[in-house]
């Protein structure tokens, strides 16, 4: 009965549980190789400072590309996310009527994207997040994203966020990382995906669309833990 005890108390402590060998981290690396045959579509091997990783992907996965297109390249109905300052409507001389604004644009994202807290310099100075579908006015030369006027130029610069699928990986690619580090063997170091992002280098914006040093996944709960739901994308 005694020995019984003991190696069962000793088990507790020896083995480890899947929660406690992984955890939450962001990477930036780049694609070293890709999984062939049975692997393809299904794992990949990046590297970082640190070397070698191999990367696990589930079927909660998300792979996000970034691009640059400009705004008379949307559709009229692409949701769009600017920031910007609101001018609300005024009026002229002579009756003139000047419709609510967007001003001083800072940054234009579409596509599936959850606006980060807008930086403080920024927030003191009125700088907010305005979300929607675009819609042209003034027979196309004019933009409008929830009731507010773009005063951007056509050709302004926006970030494209699309969701892809495994086959948009290539090897050589700078991505960004946000999984489930497993680095209890330092030498075959072992990652489940949670978001792969595409990034592009050429967007020199990031520090004012995205919050990436913050983007760990929250941890694992117990498979018996019961889990709320997941917060949803806007829009």
């Amino acid at each position: 009965m005694c020995i019984t005890t003991v190696a069962f108390l000793i088990s507790l402590n020896t083995v480890p549980t899947q929660l406690e060998e992984t955890k939450p981290v962001v990477i930036s690396c780049s694609i070293k190789s890709l999984g062939e045959e049975e692997e393809k579509g299904k794992s990949f091997v990046a590297k970082d400072k640190k070397g070698n990783l191999k990367v696990q992907l589930v079927k909660s996965s998300i792979i996000e590309s970034h691009t640059i297109t400009s705004m008379k390249k949307l559709d009229s109905g692409t949701v769009i996310h600017v920031l910007a300052r609101k001018q609300d409507e005024q009026f002229g001389a002579g009756g003139a009527r000047y419709p609510p604004m967007l001003i001083q644009v800072q940054a234009i994202v579409a596509g599936p994207f959850k606006p980060i807290t807008v930086p403080a310099k920024l927030t003191g100075q009125g700088f907010t997040w305005t979300s929607g579908p675009m819609t042209f006015v003034e027979n196309g030369r004019e933009r409008e994203v929830s009731d507010h006027r773009l005063t951007a130029a056509l050709g302004i610069e926006v970030l494209l966020i699309q969701r892809e699928k495994p086959s948009v990986l290539k090897k050589r690619q700078k991505i960004f990382l946000s999984g489930y580090l497993d680095d209890s063997d330092r030498k075959n170091r072992k990652l489940e995906a949670a978001e792969i992002i595409i990034l592009q280098s050429k967007w020199k914006k990031y520090d004012q669309t995205h919050d990436l040093k913050n983007r760990k996944p929250p941890p694992k709960k117990d498979e018996n833990e019961e889990t709320e739901e997941d917060e949803e994308i806007p829009f």
